[in-house]
């Protein structure tokens, strides 16, 4: 019988939630006035969190330890301001990486006028960087490439995480081989159902395993979509 390798799944509505008239954040792990003893940081991933921004309206965020974040936008454009005067534009199919020092400030707006965005933040913590990589927009495309885990980070040895989004039909199988056998593995539903190792995931959910060296993975809906983080030792 195949080892089932521990883990902890974040059901969607057990996050943390803040809401105020123009922000709805869930968060995956303990940020802001949200604290539970169950959702410290995960290795180096410290914030994932899923947030949906009023149209025309900006937010600040303050990064609290040094390290990578990382913004994908799920609907819609997200505008992203740093104190050094940079400005990004980010769209639906890119994902934006960058380096933040603890302290430092970023303005996320929303250009619409009165639609809400949605999009997934997360930071993940690392102090040992002395010449951070610029920041970097990466691209890719859900209908040409179905049914397939997409490489969205380059494996270039500056980061230290890989990224993998995928978009499937319904009962088709995928499978994700670790770079490394000591890595973390975090998978987040964005769509639909899956079947990850064992456990029943649905929209919104994720799910954090370690001691695993490949993981295994069923689409249970069509067009489900499913992004995996492996944080690297």
């Amino acid at each position: 019988m195949e080892k089932i390798s521990p883990g902890q799944i974040h059901l969607a509505d057990q996050r943390g939630f803040t809401k105020t008239p123009t922000l709805r954040r869930y968060s995956s792990f303990n940020y802001g006035s949200y604290f539970n003893e169950h959702r410290k940081p995960f290795g180096r991933l410290a914030v994932w969190n899923d947030e949906m921004l009023a149209g025309g309206n900006s937010i600040d965020v303050t990064i609290e330890t040094s390290g990578w974040f990382v913004l994908m936008p799920v609907t819609g454009e997200l505008l992203l301001e740093r104190v050094n005067g940079d400005i990004r534009l980010i769209d639906v199919g890119e994902l934006f990486v960058g380096y933040a020092v603890a302290g430092e400030r970023l303005e996320l707006t929303n250009l619409y006028k009165s639609d809400w965005i949605n999009y997934i933040y997360l930071q993940l913590k690392d102090n040992d960087v002395i010449n951070p990589h610029r920041d970097m927009v990466f691209k890719f495309d859900f209908a040409g490439r179905p049914n397939e885990l997409i490489d969205l980070v380059p494996t270039c040895g500056i980061y230290p995480f890989r990224l993998h989004i995928g978009v499937f039909g319904g009962r088709i199988d995928a499978f994700y081989q670790l770079q490394n056998s000591s890595s973390l593995f975090y998978a987040f539903v964005l769509a639909g159902a899956f079947e990850l190792q064992e456990r029943l995931m649905h929209d919104r959910d994720g799910l954090a395993l370690w001691e695993l060296e490949k993981a295994d993975m069923e689409a249970l809906s069509n067009n489900a979509v499913v992004v995996i983080l492996e944080i690297l030792k």
